[in-house]
């Protein structure tokens, strides 16, 4: 009797640095570690029956990644995936898990709308966060944002507006005032053409906008009116944060 489980998991640190293409070897690792009874797919080449929906690039952090496990028998998921998490990399940690019932839709259906954050130095943040919003509010009220996407294979020009559902540039305050840095809070959909940070950076810069220092990809699932609700726990991640909260 097969028993499936949907978690979501961090990847933060120097974990960030791992490629899609060797995810799963760290995974298939880290159930081995863990002795669990994954499932294995069929054929001369059997893999771990464990499904990633969306790749996050090299370099970018999360704590917002989702992913599907398939055990060829039945797990007692407190402690088991606990033994799982703590089998895998400093930096990959599973926060939340759910058992699939029956008929249930695809994850990767659950995931149709991602919150991302962009963040930058404090340096000028007062004056980089007046312009992000304004910018922002352009480009919310733009019918179309074509930007060029530099490819090894050639460049491409993508719409980046249809892709934009939430725009909130902030200043959050570090431990001392000069410590402020800037963020912005995007939420793009997933159930279309692949729009990325990076794409989105560059709609708002007009070359007057650095790259930013750190890209965080934070949530995923629906779109709400304040954020993004969390596929599998259903919490509610803001599109604005509350900064009071976080500083507690």
């Amino acid at each position: 009797m097969t028993q499936r489980y949907r978690i979501r998991w961090t990847k933060v640190g120097r974990t960030r640095f791992i490629s899609a293409r060797d995810l799963t070897s760290v995974w298939e690792r880290a159930l081995r570690r863990a002795d669990l009874p994954i499932a294995y797919s069929e054929g001369f080449t059997p893999h771990p029956k464990v499904s990633f929906p969306d790749a996050l690039p090299v370099g970018v952090s999360s704590t917002g990644e989702y992913a599907e496990l398939t055990f060829a028998a039945p797990i007692e998921p407190a402690s088991d995936l606990a033994a799982l998490s703590a089998a895998l990399p400093a930096g990959m940690d599973i926060t939340t898990y759910l058992e699939v019932p029956d008929g249930a839709p695809k994850l990767a259906k659950m995931l149709r709308a991602t919150l991302w954050e962009l963040a930058w130095p404090p340096v000028d943040q007062t004056e980089l966060g007046a312009l992000l919003s304004a910018r922002s509010d352009e480009l919310l009220a733009a019918d179309h944002a074509e930007v060029i996407r530099h490819r090894p294979d050639g460049d491409r020009t993508i719409d980046v507006r249809p892709a934009v559902l939430a725009l909130a540039a902030t200043t959050r305050p570090g431990s001392h005032a000069r410590d402020a840095y800037t963020v912005l809070r995007a939420v793009l959909r997933n159930d279309g053409p692949t729009v990325r940070p990076t794409d989105l950076h560059a709609a708002l810069s007009r070359g007057d906008v650095a790259e930013p220092d750190a890209v965080l990809r934070c949530v995923q699932g629906a779109h709400e009116p304040e954020g993004v609700r969390d596929a599998l726990g259903g919490e509610v991640e803001p599109l604005v944060p509350d900064v009071d909260a976080e500083a507690a």
